[in-house]
């Protein structure tokens, strides 16, 4: 099989092969989209809007596992809000607690 070679500038060559990683399709939105005030209002529709934008990200689930390990307590990270993320680590719990 023959592959060609790119050489790019600094970075030497590189195969045409290597894959590329997935772009976060929060990458191009307004960081305060999934920061919102409170949990009432308005803020629900920007909830929803920030969870719109989750839900067509290809690193949904590692964002969300991500913000489960560090304990993420403000915000919409991986298509869920501050309140879900409370209510699965509160039903992991009970989980664990009863094995």
């Amino acid at each position: 099989m023959n592959r060609s070679i790119v050489r790019i500038p600094y970075y030497g060559a590189v195969s045409p092969a290597v894959v590329t990683r997935p772009r976060p399709a929060c990458a191009d939105e307004d960081p305060e989209l999934f920061f919102p005030t409170g949990d009432t209002g308005l803020a629900l529709l920007q909830i929803e809007e920030a969870k719109a934008v989750c839900r067509r990200c290809p690193l949904m689930e590692r964002c969300l596992q991500g913000a489960l390990e560090r304990g993420e307590t403000a915000g919409v990270w991986g298509g869920l809000s501050e309140a879900e993320r409370r209510s699965l680590n509160r039903r992991a719990a009970r989980k664990r607690a009863a094995a």
